[in-house]
């Protein structure tokens, strides 16, 4: 499995490691539910890649593509951007972004 579960600590020192490092890039960027499932539900997909990407303005986002059991992505089918991005989408503070 790809993956791993990790603690609240460790994750909000990576979180807070990072914008430390880029103190104006994006925090984060937010996928509904469907956009994963859309993707999932593509023939022969296992899981899904997030490549880190920017947007036309030069800000930092996600290129979503679903991945087969191989691990080749899925680069004929859907492909997802355009996430709501930190900021400027208000998220309320917590251990992860502030």
């Amino acid at each position: 499995m790809a993956g791993s579960i990790i603690s609240l600590a460790n994750g909000s020192k990576m979180t807070a490691d990072f914008r430390k490092k880029f103190p104006n890039e994006t925090k984060a960027v937010y996928y509904s539910a469907d956009v994963y499932t859309d993707l999932l539900a593509q023939e022969g997909c296992v899981g899904i890649r997030i490549y880190n990407a920017l947007d036309s303005d030069r800000k930092m986002t996600n290129v979503l593509v679903g991945v087969d059991q191989d691990g080749n992505d899925l680069y004929q089918g859907r492909i997802y951007d355009s996430g709501d991005r930190t900021p400027p989408a208000p998220i309320p503070p917590n251990p992860l972004n502030s």
